[in-house]
């Protein structure tokens, strides 16, 4: 028997996954401290991932992430967005790769 040692979130159906497919695993559920380190954990990892092969699934993983960080902090998505347009609106997006370089005062 080979047993491999994570310790880390995962979504919530894949205890059940890896069951279904004749699998053993040991889960615990989370105090809420621990929750919010640890998902700030995954969305580094997401983050990782999408480095290494971007795509828009991998881009979905960090997007599902920032919904669950939402959610711990009772922030509403919507809202976010509405924040992010209106930011968007004052100091502009990302689209014009503009590296700002230094600043002489």
């Amino acid at each position: 028997m080979n047993k491999r040692r994570y310790n880390k979130l995962v979504r919530d159906k894949i205890p059940q996954i890896i069951r279904d497919n004749g699998g053993k695993c040991t889960t615990r559920i989370l105090e809420e401290e621990e929750y919010k380190v640890e998902l700030i954990n995954k969305l580094y990892e997401e983050i990782q991932e999408f480095n290494d092969q971007w795509s828009e699934e991998k881009l979905a993983d960090i997007l599902e992430v920032l919904h669950g960080i939402a959610a711990v902090k009772d922030y509403e998505m919507m809202h976010i967005d509405y924040i992010r347009m209106n930011k968007r609106e004052k100091r502009g997006g990302f689209e014009g790769r503009v590296l700002l370089v230094d600043i002489e005062d």
